[in-house]
């Protein structure tokens, strides 16, 4: 099995940026900046707004998808639009 922290990019589909919005909720994209900021993701707003948007992301690092998670208390699976038995395969927890 291969850990998170061996990952260098994880695809980014525009589902994928679909449920960071939705996950988001009220939530203004400087506030999750700031929020992954004390998580020691440092990212702009801007980019985060290219993810929720598909604008040329190919890929988030594995810090940064699960700093998201982190933010908004999801599992992995659930920020990837995974089912639950793919990221316990890939040896990873179903919290980060």
């Amino acid at each position: 099995m291969l850990p998170l922290t061996e990952v260098g990019s994880i695809k980014w589909t525009k589902e994928r940026g679909e449920k960071m919005r939705l996950l988001r909720g009220e939530m203004a994209l400087l506030a999750l900046s700031k929020k992954l900021a004390e998580n020691d993701v440092e990212i702009s707003r801007q980019y985060l707004h290219r993810m929720e948007t598909f604008s040329e992301v190919k890929g988030a690092s594995p810090e940064l998808v699960t700093g998201l998670c982190k933010v908004f208390n999801c599992t992995l699976a659930e920020l990837l639009c995974l089912k639950a038995t793919k990221i316990v395969q890939l040896g990873l927890d179903n919290r980060n």
